[in-house]
């Protein structure tokens, strides 16, 4: 899992880039679009999104 520290730091900065954007993603929606293989539930995904903020 070499990859995953990648993926999260794309994830935090796609995060801040798309909060508050009007028809934007929410945060829970793109953690779970760049880390789509792991099996995360929408409560796994929203505690991702916190700490990635």
């Amino acid at each position: 899992m070499m990859l995953l520290p990648e993926f999260v730091r794309m994830a935090r900065q796609a995060v801040r880039d798309l909060r508050g954007q009007p028809g934007g993603p929410t945060p829970p929606e793109v953690v779970r679009r760049f880390l789509w293989f792991l099996p995360l539930t929408d409560d796994q995904a929203r505690a991702v999104a916190l700490r990635v903020r």
